[in-house]
């Protein structure tokens, strides 16, 4: 493989991953709002920070504070 193909390569993971974290930043509203419609936004909150918790002590506290900057980012948008 040349050179110029494997940065297109890379190029391609980066592309892809960062449409993968976007999409999970999507799903992570979208279960939030299905508990907020389904138990209330108190107990969709405390779900939130148990899972967001859970995110963090499997994936590392960037990963955890990507997420939620992501989310915030779709919410605004």
């Amino acid at each position: 493989m040349d050179k110029s193909s494997a940065v297109s390569l890379s190029t391609e993971r980066l592309n892809l991953l960062e449409t993968m974290r976007q999409a999970e930043a999507r799903e992570w509203i979208s279960r939030y709002q299905a508990k907020a419609k389904e138990l209330g936004k108190a107990k969709a909150t405390a779900w939130w920070q148990t899972t967001i918790a859970d995110i963090s002590r499997r994936r590392g506290e960037a990963a955890a504070n990507d997420l939620r900057n992501r989310m915030n980012q779709e919410r605004s948008k």
